[in-house]
């Protein structure tokens, strides 16, 4: 499998931990009970908890963006050295930006330069697929 899947893949087994770890917070500020009904209130959770589902949202939304454009790219043939640099950016700055965020770090800007790089690896992928198709 190439490593634009796998950083996909990755990217996958990262918005899995977010929501655990999103999901346990929220079991932890309103109780089992709430975890195990309909979940009718909106959980109170607050802190590194909250950063947590604010990370995996801002990763869904990346993610996709990044699979409509390694997934084409995939199909197409589009396997090159700046396919490669670009998943390796992505998956590398999104996590970074996970760890960032749910630490709560504000210094330097840091999380929006994770998130950035992000941007820059899918952009990588988009510039080599333009050039080879």
């Amino acid at each position: 499998m190439t490593m634009e899947l796998w950083a996909l893949v990755w990217g996958a087994v990262l918005l899995f931990v977010l929501i655990l770890l999103s999901a346990n917070a929220n079991i932890g500020a309103m109780g089992m009970g709430w975890g195990l009904s309909n979940r009718d209130e909106t959980p109170t959770t607050t802190g590194w908890g909250a950063r947590a589902k604010r990370a995996y949202i801002n990763l869904l939304e990346n993610l996709l963006i990044y699979a409509a454009i390694a997934l084409p790219a995939h199909l197409a043939g589009v396997h090159t050295e700046l396919t490669v640099l670009g998943a390796q950016i992505f998956i590398i700055a999104r996590v970074l930006h996970a760890i960032i965020y749910v630490a709560g770090i504000t210094a330097l800007g840091l999380r929006t330069l994770a998130w950035f790089g992000g941007v820059v690896g899918y952009a990588l992928i988009f510039i080599a697929l333009l050039m080879n198709t």
